[in-house]
């Protein structure tokens, strides 16, 4: 109940074209569901999981980068941490991004812990390494979005959860490998032929440290240096050793059901709520 009632005490403020409107509460029966606004492409997971053979156009990459950039600046502008930034929380309606899910989110200034939030929350590619390290003593910051922005910008390009989280789950893998590789510093491989200062760009974005991390406003201002059309340039023809990635030989196998958040993992909870939209 604290998840729901935070969720619409945020929504409620919300309004940007990159974020889901919120309608109203209804009940059936004993269950409370949110009443949003109608996303027709469904979530950006399942739309990357539909091109994953093909890819998506460089546009189409840098469009979506960019919206989901004009959302987390909407929110970081007016206080608010997401916290839970993931390509199953954001939503695609006649092309365009709408960030969506904040049963995790706040404003900033309050303890993480304070809040009732008693474990690192999230799906673990995308949380803060901070956060993952379950240091009491680093508090949830906007520089958490930022982390998680980088990955979904790198899957933006690769169609792939990142260091084949997903299909790990599935096979009841240990994921504390994963979990050990981000802490160490690991980070996936840039996808061959992806715009060199793009890749930069999601670079910066996941640095382990916060500090070294950009702002979402140095996020957007690097944006306007990224060729829209060009995809490729000449300091950009083969870059996919430059980082190290966990288990790369597995990443070519691709979910089939990516429709809904993922269960509680070691060491963590996702706190995304059942959301019905009408």
């Amino acid at each position: 109940m604290r998840e729901i009632i935070n969720e619409i005490n945020l929504m409620i403020i919300a309004s940007n074209p990159n974020i889901i409107r919120f309608f109203g509460i209804t009940k059936l029966k004993d269950e409370l569901s949110l009443v949003l606004e109608y996303a027709d492409g469904g979530t950006l997971k399942k739309y990357l999981s539909d091109n994953a053979t093909t890819l998506i156009k460089w546009e189409t990459q840098l469009k979506f980068a960019n919206e989901t950039a004009a959302a987390i600046s909407w929110l970081h502008h007016n206080k608010i941490i997401h916290g839970d930034l993931h390509p199953k929380n954001i939503l695609i309606h006649q092309h365009t991004i709408k960030l969506a899910d904040f049963g995790c989110s706040r404003l900033q200034g309050l303890d993480y812990y304070s809040e009732g939030f008693t474990k690192p929350r999230g799906i673990i590619p995308y949380m803060d390494p901070k956060i993952l390290d379950n240091n009491k003593s680093y508090d949830l910051t906007e520089k958490s979005d930022i982390y998680s922005l980088g990955m979904v910008f790198w899957e933006l390009t690769s169609c792939l959860s990142p260091f084949d989280f997903e299909n790990n789950l599935k096979k009841n893998n240990d994921t504390i490998k994963i979990v050990l590789g981000i802490l160490d510093g690991k980070r996936e491989n840039p996808i061959p032929n992806t715009n060199s200062k793009f890749v930069t760009l999601y670079k910066k974005c996941w640095r382990h440290e916060p500090d070294e991390r950009p702002d979402i406003q140095q996020v957007i201002s690097e944006f306007n240096s990224i060729d829209p059309i060009i995809p490729i340039d000449s300091e950009n023809n083969n870059i996919s050793e430059n980082i190290n990635s966990i288990d790369e030989s597995d990443a070519t196998e691709k979910s089939e059901n990516e429709d809904s958040d993922l269960p509680d993992s070691p060491g963590c909870e996702d706190c995304d709520i059942n959301i019905k939209c009408k």
